[in-house]
């Protein structure tokens, strides 16, 4: 690891430390962290997969049906169908 200097808006400062304390780790783990996500992987696509899987919004996109073209055409019309399934549907009837 580098020793790495930086400055920080006294607020800055104040929050991250409280949300470290929060998170029961260190000001330096919590600042590491918050970089690091910040960062385009390398070399970690399994990474990227999974995070997709986990974002509600690409699930949503993985259940669209194939359509002519290979996009479904009516997303703004019927997202509710797509996010909620027939189920949501039925019950607002």
């Amino acid at each position: 690891m580098t020793r790495t200097t930086i400055m920080l808006p006294d607020e800055v400062k104040r929050r991250a430390t409280a949300r470290a304390r929060e998170l029961k780790i260190s000001f330096a783990d919590f600042a590491r962290q918050a970089i690091t996500e910040k960062l385009p992987h390398q070399g970690k696509g399994v990474d990227r997969l999974k995070r997709r899987r986990e974002d509600p919004l690409f699930r949503l996109l993985d259940r669209l049906p194939l359509v002519k073209g290979g996009t479904a055409t009516d997303v703004a019309a019927h997202h509710d169908d797509y996010l909620y399934g027939e189920k949501r549907k039925q019950a607002k009837r």
